[in-house]
């Protein structure tokens, strides 16, 4: 006697059961997600930071060539000191913690008919940073395409900041966190004469 064979048309396949599928291709996928998120803020950050240092930069230099004289000191008191540029960064970084978290450099170049040197530099903020212009009394370096005739002066100030992304940082990467300095410049001339020396004295 044979078997009866049920015709293939009339099979009913085996129910499969798919809880748990959705969960387990999220868990697969949340790390990567994660990274992309992640990283898509930093650059949010890196590209903000970078224009608002820049933004400082030039405002800083552009107050700077607005005095006929700067005075030496930080603090403020007769409104020209040096000082008051640094409190001027403060306050167009913000939100940045420039200070704490960077450091502002000013720096007076000028021929004086021997070359371009370094008339002064002031400084302030956290960090050791070197000065792309040179030390003050020494040679100036000056930046590609830029030339100082015989009786020019210009102001340079430079922003240096510690930039640490969150993706490398993060908790879920063991605290690995690693830092780079951002950096900004800008120059400007005097307008009213040359600030080739910081004032002392009242």
């Amino acid at each position: 006697m044979m078997a009866t064979q049920v015709p293939t048309s009339r099979r009913r396949p085996l129910p499969r059961d798919r809880r748990g599928v959705a969960a387990l291709e999220m868990a697969l996928l949340a790390p990567v997600l994660l990274l992309l998120v992640t990283a898509t803020v930093d650059v949010v950050r890196y590209v903000s930071i970078t224009l608002t240092l820049n933004r400082t930069a030039a405002n800083v230099s552009d107050i700077a060539t607005q005095f006929d004289k700067l005075r030496a000191g930080m603090t403020v008191v007769k409104g020209n000191e040096v000082g008051v540029l640094f409190l001027a960064a403060t306050e167009v970084a913000q939100p940045l913690d420039l200070m704490a978290g960077g450091q502002v450099i000013i720096t007076s170049v000028a021929n004086m008919g021997q070359g371009s040197r370094v008339m002064w530099q002031e400084r302030a903020g956290t960090g050791s940073a070197i000065s792309h212009y040179g030390a003050a009394g020494g040679a100036a370096t000056l930046p590609p395409g830029f030339t100082q005739q015989p009786g020019d002066n210009a102001i340079f100030t430079e922003l240096f900041y510690r930039f640490t992304p969150y993706l490398l940082s993060g908790p879920w990467l063991g605290n690995a966190g690693t830092s780079t300095t951002l950096y900004a410049s800008a120059v400007y001339q005097p307008r009213l004469g040359t600030l080739t020396t910081l004032e002392t004295g009242p």
